[in-house]
């Protein structure tokens, strides 16, 4: 059996995390992920992604010999930005929360005693701590994901991503003091040297994906549609150190939940599902 990490991130909007983050976004904002004609997602390069630069690091709390120790074991490629696991294990993340939905997906993954990698935004844990707290409880890893999910944040100074990724790291450390955040994952995958950077500085490995279901273009699919369309494109592109994108907030995913109900056992069968590590 091969090993599968899941991740979760987390995406949200100001006061208002049942609102979409996305929009009408493109897919080809995905780092690691493009869609085919019928919008069928499937991987694409390091090469072809977003080009980012830096060197990734542990956790914004950790000490600098910790960071040292986690940023030698992160499969990150040469800019600066993990896609992979680096083994066979899968990784599933979830982004853009924690939102109303949360608990039911955590609840799925408890079932199923899978842990994931959660993204969550600054302002959607001000809205929902209680959901933080049981994701940590749960043992799932956590991923800065911003404060509200700025897209735009990366072409920005480096002295205004600091404050927004400091600012988004004290916000979860509020809530759960002591927490370990060792990832750093730009919304809509907008990487740049800069944001890379200083992500690394505090202590975050820049954290991208190679597949994506698209559950946040909402626009183009809904409902039973939509669900149908997660379930194929993990089934058809996830493969041994895969890094799986969806979300868990940002928006409507009660179709991203019933996708899981039918996914999660199968992957569970198919591969070890493990949490990243810190």
């Amino acid at each position: 059996m091969s090993a599968v990490v899941l991740t979760l991130a987390g995406c949200g909007t100001t006061g208002a995390s049942t609102a979409s983050w996305h929009g009408a976004a493109s897919s080809a904002a995905s780092p690691a992920a493009s869609s085919d004609g019928g919008g069928q997602a499937r991987p694409i390069s390091d090469s072809t992604a977003q080009a980012a630069t830096g060197k990734p690091s542990a956790s914004a709390s950790a000490s600098p010999s910790t960071s040292a120790s986690a940023a030698a074991s992160a499969p990150a490629s040469s800019d600066g930005i993990m896609r992979q696991t680096g083994g066979p294990g899968v990784a599933l993340t979830f982004d853009d929360g924690p939102s109303a939905d949360t608990p039911r997906l955590l609840a799925m993954l408890r079932e199923h005693n899978i842990k994931a990698t959660f993204c969550v935004v600054g302002v959607a844990v001000q809205e929902f701590p209680q959901y933080l707290k049981e994701i940590v409880k749960d043992g799932h890893t956590l991923c800065n994901h911003t404060w509200k999910h700025d897209e735009k944040l990366g072409k920005k100074s480096a002295d205004t991503i600091r404050a927004d990724l400091q600012r988004t790291n004290d916000e979860i450390l509020k809530v759960v003091p002591g927490a370990q955040i060792k990832y750093f994952r730009h919304p809509a995958g907008n990487f740049t040297p800069t944001a890379v950077k200083v992500a690394s500085e505090l202590g975050m490995v820049s954290l991208g994906w190679t597949v994506d279901p698209s559950d946040w273009n909402v626009k183009k699919w809904s409902g039973a549609q939509m669900t149908q369309h997660i379930i194929t494109t993990v089934r058809n592109n996830t493969k041994p150190g895969a890094v799986i994108l969806s979300h868990d907030g940002g928006g409507d995913r009660s179709a991203t939940l019933a996708a899981y109900k039918t996914l999660l056992p199968e992957l569970k069968q198919q591969y070890s599902l493990v949490a990243l590590p810190v």
